[in-house]
């Protein structure tokens, strides 16, 4: 929610378009939470699919807030 990149792509694109971005700049993110929970981070860096289905989840409520940001 922090990053400026996803409150760009998020006002100038679709939500399928802010998905593409989300998901490719999301590792950053997880790594920056490894310390915290390094088992669970360290899963969903290694494992595209069930990164994919986990953080999903949250894409459209993300790109909405960050639109309204």
């Amino acid at each position: 929610m922090k990053s400026e990149r996803f409150k760009t792509s998020a006002k100038d694109s679709t939500v399928q378009d802010f998905e593409f971005s989300y998901f490719d700049d999301i590792d950053g993110a997880l790594i920056e939470g490894l310390s915290q929970n390094q088992n669970f981070f360290s899963l969903l860096l290694s494992n595209d699919e069930i990164k994919r289905q986990v953080l999903g989840i949250f894409t459209d409520e993300i790109y909405k807030s960050l639109r309204e940001a």
